[in-house]
């Protein structure tokens, strides 16, 4: 039992340099839920291997990085890596080590007498991400989307702070959830919806799937029915509600499903998606609106060709830009 232990402490000092292996990693969180003494066996840990960083500034100053870093993120996996750049590399290396960093950060309680602290969750183009809350809510992250949120999320408030788009499944609870988009406001309590408000879209969507939610802008607020989507034009401040049959969270599963949607806008959303530049030549096809199903999974050749067999148009790759010319 005391040579486990003891394994078990040099697993938990690798993990405090930053050095721990994905495996040990899983050993050690394992050990954490077992006992409930576990969990104060670790930070004592924690405290004599601080202790022993008097003359290695270098060393503290990473764990201090280290206990900041994102919480219980799962990564959406992609069968098809689309960025194949060393730096891409890298980025994605760092993503796994955060994801075990934050597994075990996130099973160890904040304090209450602690400042106030903002952690921000960034997905890449290219990839999604799904997070757990510390109350339970869960929340997908679509490519090139960030959400910040407070430490002391959940005892204070339900905030969250989004740009880009997500979807989101409340866990239900007293205190309200509040999502800041450009600077308006969704108020939930208990339900799934879906927000998109990219910098450079036009649009600040919502879609309410299931629950309640009360949008909050300069003139007042609406309250959304379930089925019904919310867009905002964010250049006339003007409103306007409808009725939704897609499904609008199917990018969380690897699709993209649209009933009518104009050419630009799709191309916009197969350029985050796979990380690549899609340029239309031309304004000829621009609003060309069709219906269309795309299994992002699938390579992006093929996703175009399939667009191609709908609107004549040809494609012309040039480096890491891609050009689409009408026929």
């Amino acid at each position: 039992m005391e040579e486990q232990l003891q394994h078990i402490k040099l697993l938990a000092f690798r993990y405090f340099e930053g050095k721990i292996s994905p495996e040990d990693a899983e050993v050690l969180f394992s050990f954490l839920k077992e006992g409930d003494f576990n969990p104060s066996l670790f930070r004592k840990w924690e405290d004599e291997w601080l202790s022993s960083l008097e003359f290695q500034p270098e060393l503290n100053e990473r764990w201090e990085k280290i206990k900041l870093a994102n919480r219980n993120t799962e990564f959406i996996k992609k069968s098809i890596p689309v960025v194949k750049s060393y730096r891409n590399y890298v980025y994605a290396a760092v993503s796994i080590a955060l994801l075990i960093i934050g597994s075990i950060v996130a099973f160890i309680s904040i304090q209450d007498h602690q400042p106030e602290q903002y952690f921000t969750l960034e997905t890449p183009l290219g990839q999604k991400s799904k997070i757990t809350m510390p109350d339970g809510t869960l929340v997908w992250l679509n490519s090139g989307s960030s959400l910040i949120y407070s430490n002391k999320y959940g005892k204070g408030n339900r905030e969250v702070k989004l740009s880009g788009e997500a979807y989101f499944e409340v866990k239900k609870g007293p205190k309200r959830f509040i999502v800041q988009i450009n600077g308006y406001s969704v108020t939930v309590k208990g339900t799934k919806f879906n927000v998109s408000a990219y910098s450079d879209d036009q649009l600040l969507t919502t879609t309410l799937l299931e629950g309640r939610v009360e949008f909050n802008y300069m003139q007042g607020s609406l309250e959304m029915a379930p089925g019904e989507t919310m867009e905002m034009n964010l250049k006339t401040n003007s409103i306007m509600r409808k009725k939704t049959g897609q499904s609008v969270n199917s990018w969380t599963r690897n699709r993209l499903d649209y009933g009518n949607i104009e050419l630009e806008e799709l191309l916009k959303k197969l350029s985050r998606e796979y990380a690549r530049t899609i340029l239309l030549d031309g304004d000829l096809l621009k609003k060309q609106s069709f219906s269309i199903s795309i299994d992002t999974n699938k390579d992006l050749a093929d996703v175009l060709n399939a667009i191609a067999e709908i609107i004549p148009i040809k494609i012309i790759n040039q480096n890491d830009t891609i050009k689409l010319k009408p026929i």
